[in-house]
């Protein structure tokens, strides 16, 4: 009996130790992406809010267009209040994808108009599985009938500001870029770039759909004046 109850022991053991690994395996990337510090970037009209994923405000001639809307409520109403701007200012939000860390603070903005690529809607309504971690999904609060659908190429003026709307799937199926003014471009988690190298992200859903991805992206990413990313910080071409 004994004998018994101490396999039965070592196995608990090993199972809990398995699971400890895989939770580190899955986990530890997310806490070593570097967080986006606040403030304005230099010689433009974007502020960054801090928030564990880059959340981005663009002022248009009437309001703010905002990139992506973060996890936290907090976080991003203390950023906006530092800034001086309210959240009924913030008229238009683009959903780079679906990710918690990327749509968490939606309900912060009651007013705003939120945009996201048709083809992400699969992952937000329960159609298709994020990962084998489960699905992604809305803010209790935010109706999917409050999503406008955006399509590659497709472009919008908005106050005096152009967004152009780029896909960019691998990470997610529905992942978007967003070019502001054909000079700034907002790529969410559609990759990761590091000593100048353009790598597929952690978590990404397709890996090889994302280097395909990348490759046709490639003249995008190098004629844009900036390439803004969620995790992994600005990167200025020349």
């Amino acid at each position: 009996m004994k004998k018994g109850f101490k396999k039965l022991l070592i196995v608990i053991a090993a199972i809990f130790l398995l699971f400890i690994g895989l939770a580190l395996i899955y986990y530890i990337p997310m806490l070593l992406m570097p967080r986006p510090a606040a403030g304005q970037i230099h010689n433009t009209n974007i502020y960054v809010a801090k928030d564990m994923a880059g959340v981005f405000l663009i002022k248009a001639n009437d309001g703010y267009i905002m990139i992506d809307a973060g996890m936290s409520k907090k976080n991003i109403e203390k950023s906006l209040k530092d800034a001086n701007m309210g959240t009924n200012e913030v008229k238009w939000i683009f959903l780079t994808h679906s990710d918690g860390d990327h749509v968490g603070a939606l309900t912060l903005f009651p007013n705003a108009n939120i945009y996201m690529s048709k083809d992400e809607i699969p992952l937000v309504n329960g159609s298709v599985k994020r990962s084998f971690m489960g699905y992604t999904s809305l803010p209790d609060g935010i109706s999917i009938d409050r999503i406008i659908p955006l399509s590659n190429g497709q472009e919008l003026l908005l106050n005096g500001t152009k967004v152009k709307c780029i896909s960019a799937p691998g990470h997610t199926i529905g992942s978007m870029l967003y070019l502001i003014d054909e000079s700034y471009l907002f790529t969410g988690d559609a990759f990761k770039i590091k000593n100048g190298n353009i790598n597929v992200h952690p978590y990404t859903m397709d890996k090889n759909l994302s280097k395909k991805t990348i490759e046709q992206l490639k003249e995008t990413i190098s004629k844009s004046k900036i390439v803004i990313t969620s995790h992994y910080g600005m990167h200025y071409n020349n």
